[in-house]
């Protein structure tokens, strides 16, 4: 089985860290960090409204990697929706 989040939900997660949705590059949708400008902007393939959960967790590594992601986060409170 397929697992995924919908791109309102990745939308919400990369607000609360500060990343707002910038635009579109087919089949990305791409997000910047607002409070640092100069950042890498990270592109997130979206199909169907959905995106694959390694994109979520790449973003989850990268956020922790800069020491920032949440406890609640990490730890899986928001668990993937699964597709057949």
């Amino acid at each position: 089985m397929a697992q995924y989040w919908t791109f309102e939900r990745f939308l919400e997660f990369a607000r609360s860290y500060g990343y707002e949705f910038k635009g579109f590059w087919i089949p990305y949708r791409v997000f910047v960090n607002t409070k640092d400008p100069d950042e890498l902007q990270w592109l997130i393939p979206v199909y169907e409204g959905k995106i694959d959960i390694e994109y979520v967790k790449k973003f989850k590594r990268w956020l922790k990697r800069k020491g920032i992601l949440r406890n609640e986060d990490e730890n899986g409170t928001n668990r993937p929706e699964e597709i057949a």
